[in-house]
This record gives structure tokens, C-alpha cells and sequence, in this order.
């Protein structure tokens, strides 16, 4: 049996970036994503999205919105 500690488990979480400005459908996958496992990062906004990544957060995957209030 493989006893992993927490933050062993923590460590190999996927992380997922949803990019999506209408707050009830970014919380809808946010929700999801997290049920399945997934360490889930928001942003509303492309400036958003660009802070997470300038602050040195990476990423598995990025789920973008294909239209945001600050650009395509």
C-alpha cells in the first residue's frame, strides 16, 4: 500500500486556469474541475490571466473565454 502523505497528493494535483468573465459559469467549472481532483485558478479578465502567469503560477491547462471585456 502506498501511504502519500497530503502534500505528496497536493504536489501531483493538475492545474487548470479558467478564464471567464460571467462569474456563474466560472464558478460552475471551477466546481467541477475541483470535484474531479483539479487545483483550479480564476481569472475575469485577459490582465488577470497575464498576472497569474508574470507571478510564476503555471499550468496544465488553460480554459479560455473566447470573448472577455478586455479583448479576444
Amino acid at each position: 500500500m502506498n501511504a502519500q502523505s497530503a502534500e505528496d497528493r497536493e504536489a501531483v494535483r493538475s492545474r487548470v486556469l479558467v478564464i471567464e468573465d460571467e462569474a456563474h459559469l466560472a464558478a460552475g467549472l471551477k466546481l467541477n474541475l475541483e470535484l474531479e481532483g483539479y487545483r483550479v485558478a480564476n481569472a475575469r479578465t485577459i490582465r488577470e490571466a497575464a498576472a497569474h502567469l508574470v507571478q510564476g503560477n503555471t499550468f496544465d491547462l488553460i480554459l479560455l473565454d473566447i470573448t472577455l471585456p478586455d479583448g479576444d
